[in-house]
């Protein structure tokens, strides 16, 4: 499946972000943008109810301090208090009502790996090098870390399948969002049937990139004025692709916060550095 054959425009899709922001605040159902998704929060951990026994969840930071990696951080490999990591897993893993040896995060290096998650347990090494996963397993959640990357978490109730991508602009350009579908829809999933939610990330705003890397975007994701640096719309481009890959217009949710521009409450690695904590999200059917 080519996936960048067609590039749809989405800022119509886009005007619906700041609309997504305050569902999250107010815990409304959210509508066009993803009907009958109810949204809870609960200070650290917003639930998005995607479907039925289908479930999301995208961590914020708390309660902060100066410190970078102050906050809820459930990221094993960022330089954080183990011991912290440990009980911020344990909490998540509690709120989704899982044993936390289900909680399944890969180690991520920015590729187009996906894995796929079809037995328990799963050893460290087979989650190397991955920034996705998929799974057909009740009970397990699978998830990503980010801190201005987008966080695609996507479902097909019908069939059963979730997955879970971790999409830079290096593994968006690469490919990850379309490999992961392909592997959904390997296990039985349906892109007509499949539901979209991206994460905390960063915003077209923000995201200023070099003119290497805003070429290799669509014109229509690239916002180049004169007098600065280009601006990369990496959501709108995420988006693109799915939609390309059969996902409905309407199940693509869009992101509901800016990582950098409220970086007090998410991490972001534009404006804490690249040693800061990470926000999680995941998704798990029961």
């Amino acid at each position: 499946m080519n996936l960048s054959l067609r590039i749809p425009r989405l800022r119509n899709l886009m005007k619906n972000s700041m609309r997504m922001m305050s569902l999250m605040e107010t815990g409304t159902t959210v509508g066009r943008i993803m009907t009958g998704a109810a949204i809870t929060n609960d200070g650290c951990i917003a639930t998005v109810n995607i479907a039925g026994g289908i479930n999301a969840y995208f961590t914020s930071r708390g309660e902060v301090t100066a410190s970078p990696y102050s906050g809820f951080n459930v990221c094993h490999y960022t330089g954080d208090d183990p011991a912290k990591v440990e009980r911020c897993r344990v909490y998540i893993a509690g709120k989704a009502g899982i044993d936390p040896c289900k909680l399944i995060m890969p180690r991520q290096t920015h590729s187009i790996n996906c894995r796929v998650i079809d037995s328990l347990p799963v050893v460290a090494e087979d989650l190397e090098s991955v920034d996705a996963l998929v799974t057909s397993l009740p009970g397990v959640a699978i998830g990503v870390s980010t801190a201005d990357c987008v966080p695609v978490l996507l479902a097909d109730p019908v069939n059963g399948v979730v997955g879970a991508a971790h999409a830079g602009w290096r593994g968006a350009v690469g490919g990850i969002v379309g490999v992961t579908l392909d592997r959904m829809i390997a296990l039985g999933a349906d892109p007509h049937y499949i539901k979209a939610v991206m994460g905390p990330c960063i915003c077209k705003d923000c995201f200023e990139v070099g003119e290497e890397v805003a070429r290799q975007f669509p014109h229509d994701c690239v916002i180049d004025e004169e007098g600065r640096k280009p601006h990369v719309d990496l959501p709108a481009y995420v988006a693109s692709i799915l939609i390309a890959g059969g996902v409905a217009p309407e199940a693509v949710a869009m992101p509901f916060a800016c990582t950098k521009c409220d970086s007090d409450r998410y991490f972001s690695a534009r404006a804490l550095g690249i040693n800061s904590g990470r926000n999680f999200s995941m998704i798990v059917k029961t």
